[in-house]
């Protein structure tokens, strides 16, 4: 089995997705909307921390993605037409719902908010739109901006490392989370300021969360097999690492994240028929803070019931963006590829 195998190997990485997403998507709901909640439990929820899980999963699909790529500029074509468009009507939704709900709106703060959520400043907010809702009307889109950053360099990054040795893989990933822990401390602990917050949204603090999945993807020969037969082992050391916290950290905790990667991959291909439905985890991403916002804006917070339907209604949002909009795109882009 070569890397490029992977992609035929049956499996329920939407699945893996989608749990990521709701995990994203109850952090914050719980949290803005106030409801109370045991403590200990909530911990709990953050083990399949939704951004490394989405990042890893990135590295491993979009490895084997430019393996199938004629060209640079079908490969971008394919992540645009992947992204984009949802991207953008759910940006549309949101300055629709601002305009609403909110009186402190000015054409400028949405044309500016407008222009930056659907290029790569989605971790920017104008002023004059602090003052609705949570203070950010979608600021978990902050992670679009790194994922199109990774995106452009992946393709030349395959060029260089594709058919390299383990070892060479193994000093690569040493030295991408090295430069990530170095740049970090830099930036926070000299730098400060604009400028480190800046360094935050950049590739360089993520790329070894990435790395975590491509190296997956590409020696998936040698270690699909370990991982099928040992996620359940792989999950317990994540477990364990995440509720002791002793680990090291840059972006997101070294040893929990790559042994959840490793653990949640081997379940996904040890279990590939255990979801076959829709992917709706990009329109979770997408509409969950729209809606929490939505409900924070009318006071809709501090109960069980708010949360409920302010999540039900977040997935219907994103049932419809991926059946629609997604599939109107995923249409045009087997054309053009």
């Amino acid at each position: 089995m070569n890397s490029n195998s992977i992609s035929k190997e049956p499996n329920c990485l939407n699945l893996i997705r989608i749990a990521a997403a709701f995990q994203v998507m109850f952090g914050h709901t719980i949290t803005h909307l106030k409801v109370p909640i045991n403590q200990t439990l909530f911990r709990a929820t953050y083990f399949l921390r939704g951004v490394p899980i989405f990042f890893a999963m990135s590295g491993l699909l979009i490895w084997l993605s430019v393996g199938r790529s004629k060209s640079y500029r079908q490969f971008l074509t394919k992540r645009f037409l992947r992204i984009f468009p949802e991207l953008w009507v759910s940006v549309l939704a949101d300055i629709l719902v601002i305009m609403a709900l909110y009186r402190g709106w000015t054409a400028k703060s949405l044309i500016l908010f407008g222009i930056g959520q659907g290029t790569v400043l989605q971790f920017w907010t104008p002023s004059a739109l602090h003052g609705y809702g949570v203070g950010t009307p979608n600021g978990a889109l902050w992670t679009m901006g790194v994922i199109i950053q990774f995106y452009i360099v992946v393709w030349f990054f395959y060029k260089i490392m594709k058919g390299r040795t383990i070892r060479q893989w193994l000093i690569g990933f040493a030295a991408s989370f090295i430069i990530s822990f170095g740049t970090d401390r830099f930036f926070h602990n000299i730098v400060g300021g604009t400028i480190a917050n800046l360094y935050e949204q950049t590739i360089v603090r993520y790329f070894w969360i990435f790395y975590i999945g491509m190296f997956i993807a590409e020696f998936g020969n040698t270690l699909l097999p370990v991982l099928k037969k040992y996620w359940w082992a792989f999950l317990i050391a994540a477990f364990v690492f995440f509720w002791s916290g002793v680990d090291i950290i840059s972006g997101y905790y070294l040893f929990w994240s790559l042994f959840l990667v490793f653990g949640l991959t081997g379940f996904a291909y040890r279990y590939p028929n255990i979801y076959r439905f829709t992917d709706i985890s990009y329109g979770v991403f997408l509409y969950h803070m729209i809606v929490v916002n939505a409900f924070v804006t009318f006071g809709l917070t501090g109960k069980w019931s708010f949360a409920i339907c302010s999540g039900a209604l977040s997935l219907l949002l994103a049932y419809l963006s991926t059946v629609v909009v997604g599939k109107w795109a995923a249409g045009i882009k087997r054309k053009l590829t």
